[in-house]
């Protein structure tokens, strides 16, 4: 068991760069009004795993051995780490300039016959060694995290959907063999009822996103703000509790089985969608600083998913799954509904107020 966890802690410490820095990317090669359905396809690896590795889990543990779990993952990451690191380009404005600068200053030289030449760009800082970089730049979450409004808000309902989200997917298989009695992969086919409502919630996002956006845009005389990206985080925060209700009640009366597998669909769907407009939200308050912003927002939805199911046993044991869920959409009422309304009247008094908000690539 030791081994199991100092290996899982590894992984999950790998794992993260790719959380952080996926997103960010595409601020840096899309413009605003086409960051919609490439958002909606970076977020979708993530979520889809979750609901589709317990697929895969279950018949590996019904018709082979738990050894396979681990070999199927390690040549799935090692064949995606070969195609990143041969595909992948440089795309952070910073680092390109610095590399322009670098060859500038190359050729200068050269022409000149040696004469020295100083230039700088505007992300450098002056006397800074590579330590005190890696410093300044792997607390810059942590600071966001403690010191800006519109991280702290969404990060708060972000890490409490992301809870809800594993608290019900390490459940989900409990409800199919303890209330249904069903075979174990049998039961984690029901696992694809959250694929759809990740796959509906990512194509609503995809195709209305960028939509909404420019609508906004031509309504406000071509000037676009952040804020353009919070509109669809109301129908999809009230998604939530009432997925949650459906799928709570449906499952403590064991009603058909398609009831609760429609019920769990929607507050995956609208988790999904407030999670891309999360995304695309700070890519436009951050964009120079965007993976610090995205990597504080997920300090929190770690620690979230990590906590969240470990009290999901003793909650639904003492409440049922009835009134268990009920408490899960009464919060999430409580704490997530407000938040679009707040940021769409004071976020742009929030950003005003913040030296890293709204910076020029």
């Amino acid at each position: 068991m030791p081994q199991l966890l100092l290996f899982r802690l590894l992984s999950g410490t790998g794992a993260s760069a790719s959380l952080a820095v996926g997103a960010s990317m595409i601020g840096d090669v899309f413009q605003k009004e086409e960051r919609g359905l490439p958002v909606a396809l970076v977020s979708m690896g993530p979520v889809l795993g979750s609901c589709l590795g317990p697929i895969v889990g279950g018949f590996i543990a019904d018709y082979s051995t738990w050894r396979w779990a681990f070999y199927a993952t390690s040549i799935a990451s090692g064949s995606f780490l070969v195609l990143c690191a041969t595909m992948s380009r440089e795309s952070y404005a910073p680092v390109l300039l610095q590399r322009k600068k670098q060859k500038a200053v190359k050729e200068h030289i050269r022409e000149k016959e040696g004469t020295e030449l100083i230039w700088k760009t505007p992300y450098e800082k002056e006397d800074e060694t590579l330590g005190q970089r890696y410093r300044r730049t792997l607390f810059r979450s942590l600071y966001f995290l403690c010191t800006q409004p519109i991280v702290q808000a969404l990060a708060c309902y972000y890490g409490y959907l992301y809870g809800i989200v594993y608290l019900l997917l390490s459940s989900f298989s409990n409800l199919w063999k303890d209330q249904y009695h069903s075979k174990l992969s049998i039961g984690t086919l029901n696992y694809i009822a959250p694929c759809i409502g990740y796959l509906f919630g990512a194509a609503v996002c995809a195709f209305l996103t960028d939509r909404v956006y420019r609508f906004q845009v031509a309504k406000n005389n071509g000037v676009g703000k952040p804020e353009f990206r919070l509109p669809m985080m109301v129908p999809a925060s009230l998604l939530v509790p009432i997925g949650l209700l459906w799928f709570g009640w449906s499952a403590e009366y064991k009603a058909h089985w398609i009831i609760p597998d429609f019920g769990i669909a929607l507050p995956l769907m609208g988790a999904t969608i407030v999670f891309q407009c999360v995304s695309a939200y700070l890519l436009d308050t951050f964009p120079v600083y965007a993976a610090s912003a995205n990597g504080a927002v997920y300090i929190l939805r770690g620690l979230t998913g990590f906590g969240f199911p470990l009290f999901s046993p003793e909650m639904y044991s003492s409440l049922g799954y009835g009134w268990g869920n009920s408490v899960l959409a009464l919060v999430a009422l409580v704490v997530g509904c407000p938040i679009p309304f707040i940021l769409w009247k004071y976020g742009e008094r929030f950003r005003a107020r913040s030296s890293y908000a709204d910076q020029a690539k």
